[in-house]
């Protein structure tokens, strides 16, 4: 249930998109120092944005960082083109305000040496352009994340699909089975009945007799033998009418069930439709992106 929720707001999120305020210079405080440096703020969890612009970094090549001061990480002497073509030490953060996120950027050319507008404005402005672009970034980190998603609860729907399937096909060998032994049932129906008139017109015919007196003793065993024979096989008789009776509720109630099996399986198979038609709608929305 929580992969069908989380399918629908999928849906919902193709037209949900990260979108930044322009980047700018502004201040803040690294190492008690106060800093100039880049920021910009996306509308997206940190934990994406924060993915998305690890992705970045990796997808560049800039190696490992490392923790660095008042929320911020570091990578020490790297070159990202996009930014500065010379090497420097880039510290990010990001911080969440729902619903905002803001990445924070600043550079350095070495130890304290922090890159100010006043005095590498071309680096400053790259770091604005970067920002800008990076949104591109974090709606296609969000939307490869719900396709990841989306894939989940299409297998869950397609494994629930074949174990519906799995379940009609049971529900068909189960009523073979009833018909057969229905069938069964109603040939030892008419050789049961035949047996207990038999038996009953055994036991009028027993007591039918006549007797002396040293006889009726037996007499009266042998009646009363026969009537327990004909009890048994009215039983009997009795018990297969009983049985044929069931077997009509059995084929019912199973013919019930499949038609519900049929109905659970058209709409699984819809379901199982609607799904990949999501999915299909994340990629074709992820295509339309342009990552700079």
């Amino acid at each position: 249930m929580k992969k069908t929720i989380l399918s629908l707001t999928l849906l919902t999120s193709l037209s949900f998109a990260a979108w930044a305020q322009n980047a700018k210079t502004t201040s803040t405080v690294f190492n008690k120092t106060e800093q100039q440096c880049v920021t910009a703020d996306y509308q997206m969890p940190g934990n994406l944005v924060e993915g998305a612009l690890k992705k970045k970094f990796a997808d560049a090549k800039l190696g490992s960082d490392s923790k660095a001061s008042d929320g911020f990480r570091v990578f020490k002497g790297v070159t990202l083109s996009k930014i500065n073509a010379e090497k420097m030490d880039l510290y990010y953060k990001v911080d969440e305000k729902k619903p905002l996120s803001t990445v924070s950027i600043l550079t350095s050319k070495g130890y304290d040496n922090f890159i100010k507008k006043e005095t590498d404005s071309l680096v400053i402005e790259n770091t604005i352009l970067f920002l800008n672009n990076f949104v591109n970034d974090v709606n296609a980190f969000k939307l490869n994340k719900d396709i990841e998603a989306q894939q989940e609860v299409i297998e869950s729907a397609e494994k629930k699909n074949k174990s519906i399937a799995k379940e009609g096909e049971s529900l068909l060998k189960s009523k073979s089975k009833i018909e057969s032994k229905q069938s069964q049932n109603n040939i030892e129906i008419g050789s049961l009945k035949s047996d207990m008139e038999n038996q009953q017109k055994t036991l009028e015919t027993i007591k039918t007799k006549t007797a002396t007196i040293e006889q009726m003793d037996a007499l009266k065993k042998e009646v009363s033998k026969q009537d327990n024979v004909v009890k048994k096989a009215t039983i009997r008789y009795d018990n297969a009418i009983n049985d044929a009776e069931d077997f009509v509720k059995d084929l019912k109630d199973n013919a019930q069930e499949i038609q519900q099996n049929k109905t659970e399986q058209e709409n699984q198979i819809a379901e199982v439709k609607k799904q990949k038609d999501i999915l299909e709608s994340l990629k074709a929305e992820l295509a339309k992106i342009v990552i700079q």
